[in-house]
């Protein structure tokens, strides 16, 4: 009996051996990392298209890849391309209508037909494009359209602070106090222009009339202002006390300029100060660009100050927590507010009487608009989210996973 023992386990562990190997098939559907299924498919959302990859795997009998593809109005999937060969990891399904959610699946094909565990994946195509920062951050992150997805990230900055995107032509500005200086980058050529001499730049403000860009430095209390070259666009403003915000008035190219520590918000041209008023504790700053009016959160004060286009006060509204990021929806008349400090984002109208108010947004700090459609992406810092509201109101969608990002931008995208 003891010689049969060292046998018995011998055969034990051969078994065992073959039951590890069969797991680490990749076709088989316990293979705990793939579960017989063709591993890392994503479908990432572009404008009019989908693009779809995925890992590259070999096996027995194994001849390639076939991606089939529903769409809402429909109740089955349907081919769309015939056998992908085994090298091919990657598929771009164009064109496509934007607005329209598109579900894929994609399936191995054996020598046999198509195997019977697809994996799967949905995407929204859509012409806007989000940008956003992360706290002390080294890239700039692209959102696909649908913020379902990261769809690129670009390292190198030292630690971002704020960002602006044009949304003429898609030039995307980013502040990066980590290393002094002003990144601006075009999408659409590549063409990157680093702008040094800054010394704590803290927030931009573009000009979509002329592509120039104001730039706040808290570090030497000044508003630079700057063409997408490089070159100085005209004088810097000073001095200021601890200008923390800067907003553009697209028609005439003035900005409003907010000054934290010197309790102040004041308009401004090429030449110089228009008007100076006194608003206390002033943190963000939006200029509605039909009525030129300006719209000022304080975080302290827990109070939102709307000021005409010459300064005059037009109203003080209570009622938030503590308020900071603000941005304006002129075409529909609409003034987005996140309140952190009560985890929501607030809607009003000119008027300043609540559209609508959406809760449950842990630390809502910024946001941003897309002027096209009326949606709103709102940072949430301290869980790591970017969520997406419609402009009816409703959440559509929260993506999940980011490094603390406090700051996004939005590319209406469409020329």
């Amino acid at each position: 009996m003891r010689g049969l023992l060292p046998v018995l386990a011998a055969a034990t562990l051969l078994l065992a051996g073959c039951s590890n190997r069969e797991r680490a098939n990749p076709f088989d559907p316990l293979n705990p990392n793939t579960s017989g299924r063709p591993a890392g498919f994503v479908a990432v959302a572009g404008d009019r298209q989908v693009r779809l990859s995925w890992q590259a795997v070999q096996g027995n009998n194994l001849i390639g890849y076939q991606i089939f593809r529903r769409d809402r109005f429909s109740s089955t999937y349907g081919a769309i391309t015939g056998v992908l060969g085994l090298g091919t990891t990657s598929f771009l399904d164009f064109p496509l209508p934007n607005g329209t959610e598109f579900a894929y699946r994609l399936y191995f094909v054996f020598t046999s037909g198509p195997g019977n565990r697809p994996a799967e994946d949905v995407a929204t195509p859509d012409q806007a494009v989000p940008w956003l920062i992360e706290g002390g951050g080294s890239d700039l992150v692209q959102i696909t359209p649908d913020d379902r997805r990261v769809a690129t990230r670009r390292g190198g900055y030292g630690s971002t602070t704020d960002l602006g995107v044009n949304p003429s032509d898609g030039t995307v500005w980013v502040t990066d106090e980590g290393f002094g200086r002003v990144v601006v980058y075009a999408p659409s050529t590549g063409v990157t222009v680093s702008i040094p001499g800054f010394n704590r730049p803290r927030a931009v403000a573009v000009d979509p009339f002329d592509g120039s860009a104001w730039i706040c430095d808290v570090g030497q209390d000044l508003v630079y202002h700057y063409k997408a070259n490089g070159d100085p666009a005209s004088l810097p403003i000073a001095p200021l006390n601890d200008p923390v915000d800067a907003a553009v008035d697209g028609l005439d190219g003035s900005v409003w300029v907010i000054e934290l520590a010197g309790d102040r918000v004041g308009r401004y041209d090429i030449g110089g100060p228009i008007w100076q008023r006194a608003v206390p504790d002033p943190s963000r700053v939006a200029v509605d660009s039909t009525t030129r009016d300006g719209w000022i959160t304080s975080y302290t004060n827990g109070t939102v100050t709307h000021l005409s286009v010459s300064g005059q006060p037009i109203a003080t509204l209570t009622g938030f927590v503590s308020p900071l990021g603000i941005a304006v929806d002129a075409r529909r008349g609409r003034i987005w507010i996140a309140d952190p400090g009560a985890s929501r984002v607030v809607a009003l109208r000119r008027d300043g009487s609540e559209e609508f108010r959406l809760s449950g947004l842990a630390d809502a700090g910024e946001l941003g608009v897309d002027l096209d459609t009326g949606d709103a992406w709102v940072v949430l810092g301290d869980p790591g989210q970017l969520a997406r509201i419609g402009s009816d109101g409703v959440l559509e969608r929260v993506l999940t996973g980011l490094r603390s990002p406090i700051a996004v931008s939005v590319d209406p995208g469409g020329r």
